[in-house]
C-alpha cells in the first residue's frame, strides 16, 4: 500500500486543532496538548520511515523493471529473425539487428519508411491486400507467408512472414509486429532435394539403358569373337573385326560410365597397366582436338589394383576438362610415378602404403580460388552447359578405390590435377590375345533371361569345348542343376546372370543351389554394377565376368574355376 505522508500530518493537525479548542482547564489543556503533540510525531516519524523504506522497494523495483527492460531489449536486437514493429498502415516503428541485416540498411534508415517499399514490384498487390485485411481485422495472423523482398541494395531475397495485430501497451493504439525469416538456404535446399530426385529418376533410366545395352554388347561382341576364330589371320576382314572389337570396347566403357552414374557402384577391381590405360585413355580423348597429350611415364611404374571402366572415366573426364580449358589448343602434360605413403607423409588422408601418382596438367584459362574449394561439390560447376556432376564422380571413383585426387590451379596459367591409386600386390596379366584362347571340357549351366545372349553365350562355351544347357530364369537353373545332380552327371560350372526382370536373378539362384550342393561352382555375370560384381565371393559365387564379354575373356574364366578346388 503506498503511504500518503500529507494526509498523515494533516489528520495530525486536526486531532490538535480540535483539542485546542476544548473547555478544559489551561494546565490539564497543555498537558493533553503535549501529550498529542508527542503521539503525532510519534506518528509521523514511524510514517517517514516506513515512507524511507517504501522508496527503496520502489527504486530497486525501477531497477529491476530496468534490467528486465534491457534484458527484453537485447533478445529483440539479438533474435536470429528479423523482427518489425509496424502500425496498421505498415509504417515501420521498431527494428531489430536482424532486420537490418536483413535488409542491409541502418536502423535509422528503416524506422519512418513504409515497409511496402522493401516488397518485390510483382507482389505488392498481395502485400497491400493481406496489410488491408489486417487492418480490418478480417484476419488477426498470417504464418508461414512467403515473400520476396527487396534489401536497400536493391537484390531480392525469398522470406518467410509470421505477422499478427496486438494493442499495444502505451496509448493502446493496434501494432503489427512481424517476424521475418530468411529462406533462402531453405530454397536451395529444396532445390537440391529436386534434383536429387531428379537424379535418382534418371539413374534408374541410365541403369536400365546400360544393362540392356550391355546384353546387346554381349551378343555383338561374342559373335564377333566367334567370327574372328572362323576367319583366316590374313583375311582381309580380319583388320574391320579388329577395329569393330575396340569400337565396342570403347562403348563397353561408356555403358561402365552411365552405371557408375546411376548406381555408384563399388569398383570391380583387378590389377591393371596404368601405362596402358593411360596411352588408350588419351588417344580416345584427344580423338579430333587441337590438344596433344605429352606423356611422362617411368616404364617400371607398378600396377595398380583398379576398375577399368571407372578410372577410364576419370582419366578421360579430367582431359577432356583440360581440352576444354585451352579452346585454341595446347599440350596436356601426364606425368606418373610411385610413391610411398607412410605416417611421416601421411596427409593426404591416404592408408600407409605405395602408390602411384598420376598428374594432368593443363596450359589453360585455371580454376578462380573462390572457384577451387567447391570442383569437387555436386552440381557446382563453372561451365554454361556443366552439370556439375563429372568432377564429383570422378572424386567419388578415386576415393572407392581406396585413392586420393587433389587439384591446384593458377588463374590464367592452368591446373593440376593429382590422382593417388593403391599399387596392386600382383602383375597386371598381359592383354588377351588371338592366340591366347583356352578350350576346356565340362558340363555347363547357364542361366540368363535374354534369349540373344543364352544363344550367343552357349555358341561361345560350345566353341571352348563345354556342353552346355540353357535355362531362362533362377527357378529352373535350380531344377536341371537339381536333375543333374540326382542323375549323376552334375554340371562342373554353373553361370547365372544377376539381373532376371520378374524371375529369380543371380544371387538367391546361388543360395538355392548352395544348398542343394554347397560344392557349386557358379560364376555370376552382368551388365550392371552391383555390389554382387565387386564382392562377388560374399554372395557363394566363386568367380565373376561382367558383360560384354570375348571368346577369351570367357575361356580364360571358365579354365580358371574349373581348374579351382571345391568349396
Amino acid at each position: 500500500m503506498i503511504i500518503d505522508l500529507s494526509v498523515q500530518v494533516q489528520k495530525a493537525f486536526t486531532r490538535l486543532d480540535n483539542l485546542s479548542q476544548s473547555d478544559l482547564p489551561s494546565q490539564e489543556l497543555t498537558s493533553k496538548l503535549l501529550s498529542e503533540l508527542n503521539s503525532a510525531l510519534h506518528e509521523l516519524q514511524t510514517t517517514a520511515a516506513d515512507l524511507l523504506e517504501q522508496n527503496e522497494e520502489m527504486v530497486a523495483s525501477r531497477q529491476t523493471l530496468e534490467e528486465e527492460r534491457c534484458r527484453y531489449q537485447e533478445l529483440f536486437d539479438f533474435a536470429p529473425d528479423g523482427y518489425l514493429v509496424t502500425d496498421t498502415e505498415g509504417m515501420i516503428l521498431e527494428a531489430n539487428s536482424a532486420a537490418t541485416n536483413l535488409f542491409n540498411i541502418s536502423k535509422s534508415l528503416l524506422i519512418g519508411k513504409p515497409l511496402a517499399i522493401f516488397v518485390r514490384n510483382e507482389e505488392h498487390l498481395s502485400f497491400r491486400t493481406r496489410l488491408a485485411e489486417m487492418k480490418k481485422r478480417t484476419v488477426v495472423q498470417n504464418d508461414n507467408w512467403e515473400l520476396t523482398m527487396l534489401s536497400g541494395k536493391r537484390t531480392t531475397f525469398p522470406v518467410s512472414i509470421t505477422v499478427g495485430k496486438v494493442i499495444a501497451t502505451t496509448g493502446g493504439k493496434a501494432e503489427l509486429r512481424w517476424l521475418l525469416r530468411n529462406i533462402t538456404k531453405h530454397r536451395q535446399m529444396e532445390e537440391e532435394l529436386q534434383k536429387i530426385a531428379k537424379l535418382e529418376s534418371v539413374g534408374v533410366l541410365a541403369g536400365g539403358i546400360a544393362h540392356d545395352l550391355n546384353n546387346y554388347l554381349t551378343v555383338i561382341l561374342g559373335n564377333l569373337s566367334l567370327a574372328k576364330r572362323c576367319t583366316e589371320k590374313d583375311h582381309k576382314a580380319t583388320k574391320y573385326f579388329q577395329y569393330m572389337e575396340e569400337a565396342i570396347g570403347q562403348t563397353g566403357n561408356l555403358t561402365w560410365q552411365l552405371l557408375t552414374f546411376a548406381k555408384g557402384g563399388n569398383p570391380l577391381t583387378k590389377a591393371i597397366s596404368i601405362c596402358k590405360l593411360i596411352e588408350e585413355a588419351s588417344a580416345f580423348a584427344m580423338s579430333g582436338s587441337k590438344t596433344r597429350c605429352e606423356l611422362s611415364l617411368k616404364e617400371d611404374l607398378p600396377s595398380v589394383e583398379i576398375d577399368r571402366g571407372q578410372i577410364t572415366q576419370v582419366i578421360t573426364n579430367l582431359l577432356i576438362n583440360a581440352d576444354q580449358a585451352m579452346p585454341e589448343g595446347g599440350i596436356i602434360k601426364i606425368h606418373g610415378e610411385e610413391l610411398a605413403v607412410t605416417a611421416e607423409n601421411g596427409t593426404l588422408h591416404l592408408q600407409s602404403g605405395n602408390y602411384v601418382v598420376l598428374t594432368i596438367t593443363d596450359e589453360g584459362t585455371g580454376i578462380s580460388s573462390h572457384s577451387l574449394s567447391k570442383i569437387f561439390d555436386p552440381y557446382y560447376t563453372t561451365k554454361e552447359y556443366g552439370s556439375g556432376l563429372g568432377l564429383t564422380i570422378c572424386y567419388s571413383i578415386v576415393k572407392r578405390h581406396g585413392g586420393h585426387i587433389s587439384v591446384q590451379s593458377v588463374e590464367g596459367k592452368g591446373t593440376s590435377f593429382t590422382i593417388y591409386l593403391p599399387t596392386s600386390s600382383v602383375q597386371a596379366e598381359n592383354e588377351v590375345h588371338e592366340d591366347s584362347l583356352i578350350s576346356g571340357q565340362g558340363k555347363v549351366l547357364l542361366m540368363d533371361d535374354e534369349e540373344s545372349v543364352r544363344q550367343t553365350a552357349s555358341e561361345m562355351l560350345t566353341f571352348l569345348g563345354y556342353d552346355v544347357e540353357l535355362a531362362g530364369d533362377g527357378a529352373e537353373a535350380v531344377r536341371l542343376y537339381k536333375e543333374a545332380l540326382l542323375s549323376d552327371c552334375p554340371f562342373d560350372v554353373a553361370i547365372t546372370d544377376l539381373t532376371v526382370r520378374g524371375g529369380m536373378g543371380g544371387k538367391m539362384t546361388v543360395s538355392e543351389l548352395i544348398k542343394v550342393d554347397p560344392d557349386v561352382k557358379a560364376i555370376v555375370s552382368s551388365g550392371y554394377s552391383s555390389d554382387a560384381l565387386s564382392n562377388y565371393k560374399e554372395y557363394g559365387f566363386y568367380d565373376v565376368i561382367a558383360k560384354p564379354y570375348r571368346l577369351q575373356e570367357l575361356g580364360k574364366v571358365m579354365s580358371s574355376v574349373m581348374r579351382g578346388s571345391k568349396r
